[in-house]
């Protein structure tokens, strides 16, 4: 290698890490994600996702090396294989099950996770593959999830223990030389197959933060790993899990109702998906062109939402923010939203906000929380004094004339910014309230 030019300081760090940085954005290129989640990984979760990629493809390959499972996928026809290598036909299933598809490892890391699970625990796919599962558990029900993967049903007796689990075929022990996946298979169904409750995190639960699921599935071997696993066990839990409560149908068309969009930094809109549009009713267009998307929210939800958004500058995510969005007939939907930065060579590049509709109910439930803790009201200004009673929020057309009115006599003193908050509500037709 040729010395460094005269006057030119050597910098191995310097090098070590741009080699560093160039492998991992190559590394970054490979994950079968979208841009906008590669884009908002870091370095860690790259390595995360990279290694759960290689362990789930060497499994796939050991798999298709099996021949019960060649002669399955030989009964495939033609259409449904063509379905299933676009994922057409795949996503059909996640939807149809209404619930997800988790395989987890004896040692408790989330081999595989559909990306479903963001409608149901509202965690992206991306933030859950090989991360360990039992972050995401009650710590009431870590040990009772933990038995379901390393240890058989308590038999009624020792006798019937022997009779059903032969010690020379250990259905929980190590990969030895008596140990394959006939033997697994060729157990009792009790010992092998799973069926139990057990609380999640869940981000888009308002009461206890948790979210109680059944889970149905089976113990099988997890081919083509290495034995990471503390007890040298290459099993997994393959596992479809659904809700402890099945949704109501209002429930149902709410879940249909999680759109994604697009902003600025200035959380101006620019792109809205197909579910978005359905909800709102604006075309691309129409909700593109207007300015600032504050013009689309409530005056009295504005400046919590501004202040979200401004918390979101600063970590990357906004957490849940629940505000009502004006739709295309002038009426109002109740939306749960989460906003993440997306980065773009090292800078933010714009804004990603996940939507799910809420009912009347629900929004109103969070408006009442959000009164009791603030000691002003976001949309007059008003102090609240202890011991008085909360003020109402802006709901009135009255109200709304007398802010637009107060707003006027400013602008007579000097020129509103467009973008701004008071700009964006000076916006706003009086009618819509």
């Amino acid at each position: 290698k040729p010395p460094p030019a005269e006057g030119v300081k050597s910098n191995p760090s310097k090098r070590h890490r741009d080699r560093l940085n160039q492998e991992l954005n190559k590394l970054t290129g490979l994950l079968p994600f979208p841009e906008d989640v590669r884009t908002r990984l870091d370095k860690l979760s790259i390595l995360r996702l990279a290694v759960g990629y290689l362990k789930a493809k060497s499994y796939l390959k050991e798999r298709r090396e099996d021949r019960s499972w060649k002669t399955v996928a030989d009964k495939f026809n033609a259409r449904w294989v063509e379905a299933r290598e676009s994922n057409c036909g795949l996503n059909f299933c996640f939807q149809a099950l209404n619930g997800f598809v988790i395989a987890v490892t004896g040692d408790g890391y989330i081999f595989y996770i559909s990306h479903t699970v963001q409608d149901y625990l509202g965690f992206h796919q991306s933030d859950l593959i090989y991360q360990s599962v039992y972050e995401l558990i009650h710590a009431d029900d870590r040990a009772a999830f933990r038995r379901q993967l390393h240890r058989a049903p308590v038999p009624d007796s020792t006798q019937h223990a022997a009779d059903a689990f032969p010690t020379d075929q250990p259905l929980l022990a190590g990969c030895g030389a008596t140990s394959s996946p006939q033997h697994l298979s060729a157990g009792k169904p009790s010992f092998v197959e799973r069926s139990f409750t057990c609380r999640f995190r869940c981000l888009l639960d308002n009461s206890s933060g948790f979210l109680a699921l059944n889970f149905h599935g089976r113990l099988k071997y997890l081919l083509g790993q290495e034995k990471s696993a503390s007890d040298g066990s290459p099993l997994a839990l393959f596992a479809i899990a659904t809700l402890l409560q099945p949704l109501s149908i209002l429930e149902l068309r709410t879940k249909t109702l999680i759109f994604q969009t697009k902003h600025k930094l200035d959380f101006t809109p620019m792109a809205c998906d197909s579910r978005g549009k359905v909800v709102l009713g604006y075309t691309d267009t129409e909700l593109c062109r207007r300015g600032s998307g504050y013009q689309f929210v409530h005056v009295a939800d504005m400046m919590h939402c501004a202040e979200n958004h401004v918390r979101m500058m600063k970590t990357g995510e906004s957490g849940l923010t629940v505000f009502r969005l004006l739709t295309k007939k002038g009426g109002w939907v109740w939306v749960q939203a989460n906003a993440r930065l997306v980065y773009k060579a090292g800078k933010p590049d714009c804004i990603i906000a996940r939507q799910r509709a809420l009912s009347n109910e629900e929004g109103e439930e969070h408006l009442r929380k959000r009164n009791l803790q603030l000691p002003f009201s976001f949309a007059t200004g008003e102090a609240v004094l202890y011991g008085n009673d909360l003020p109402e929020f802006l709901d009135s057309f009255q109200a709304k004339e007398e802010l637009q009115t107060q707003a006027n006599s400013h602008l007579k003193q000097r020129s509103v910014d467009p973008n701004s908050l008071l700009g964006a509500m000076m916006k706003q037709d009086a009618s819509i309230y």
